[in-house]
């Protein structure tokens, strides 16, 4: 293991810092071996070490007792920290009650997973007074060292389907949902009627988070859509597709939401293709956090808990 400052840390005996922190905070050798259980003779040889392996004497004797040296002041400020985070390191995580709890968890999602999880995850929640949640846009870098730092406690979305939609490998994932596609259209519209006679050469709107101008669909398939309409939001598509003629193929759970509020036709895609994984995603180090199970435990409910499949029927769905 390479130096640092000096001290290599493969020979480096950690104990001594537990005795450099008691002298920090007594200030007399006597007071410290006292503090940590230990002979006063233990407690000046292991300070003798510790000048030794510093190239620094540390303390120095002065009227009030021992004064840390320049050296030492600059070692305080770190170590004070470092040995506080190893003790929490140590602790066992206490048991995460959401009754009693007051914890605000923030989420990276894109509005696909956003549809899909927060109507059901909001309605759990207020069962929890004291737990909020904030949900901030999924930026177009992913945000490992957001998850990292626990800026962000979870990423939701799609990571498959493009190159820049990939995840870095590295993170904890679990599968949401698996969306396929459903055509939608305004209500009665003629070209939904015999969906596995679909048109592909009518007019279509096409959403692309990212902004791109090809689908998963159509690298997979090299079959081209008469796309005349990118937006990269699922939401402006039921306001466009309820008053226009456009047609658009979006994943079932957002289309059957939509036409619930939206006078809208949704009947499944007859062309096979892969359906889209909807995952969360977080930091290894959030693995055995309670909070941090518990949060994702209601995020994957909610998820599952949104409208169930109506079946392959080909029969238009109308509102």
């Amino acid at each position: 293991m390479s130096d640092i400052h000096g001290v290599n840390l493969a020979t480096f005996d950690l104990n001594l810092l537990r005795v450099l922190d008691a002298l920090f905070i007594e200030q007399s050798v006597g007071r410290a071996a006292a503090r940590l259980r230990l002979s006063q003779p233990a407690t000046s040889n292991a300070l003798a070490r510790l000048r030794d392996a510093l190239g620094d004497p540390l303390f120095v004797r002065g009227r009030q007792g021992m004064v840390p040296t320049a050296r030492a002041r600059a070692l305080r400020g770190p170590l004070t920290l470092a040995l506080r985070q190893l003790q929490e390191a140590l602790v066992p995580p206490e048991d995460f009650v959401p009754e009693t709890a007051r914890r605000t968890f923030v989420l990276a999602a894109s509005d696909h997973a956003q549809l899909l999880v927060l109507p059901q995850l909001a309605a759990r929640l207020t069962n929890y007074p004291g737990v909020k949640l904030r949900v901030v846009p999924l930026p177009r870098d992913f945000p490992t060292p957001e998850l990292e730092s626990g800026e962000l406690d979870l990423v939701l979305g799609v990571f498959d389907l493009a190159p820049g939609d990939r995840a870095p490998r590295g993170l904890q994932r679990q599968v949401l949902v698996r969306e396929r596609f459903m055509l939608v259209g305004r209500a009665r519209h003629p070209a939904l009627r015999k969906p596995q006679r679909f048109d592909l050469s009518l007019p279509q709107l096409h959403v692309s988070p990212r902004g791109g101008t090809e689908g998963g669909f159509e690298r997979k398939t090299k079959v081209r859509r008469n796309v005349v309409l990118f937006t990269p939001h699922y939401l402006v598509a039921p306001w466009v597709l309820s008053s226009t003629d456009l047609i658009a193929a979006l994943p079932e759970r957002v289309a059957r939401r939509f036409a619930e509020a939206f006078p809208l036709t949704v009947v499944p895609v007859e062309l096979p293709h892969e359906p889209l994984r909807v995952q969360q995603l977080w930091h290894p180090h959030r693995q055995q956090e309670p909070a941090h199970r518990w949060l994702r435990e209601q995020v994957l409910a909610a998820a599952r808990a949104s409208p169930a499949e109506e079946g392959d029927s080909a029969a238009p769905h109308t509102r």
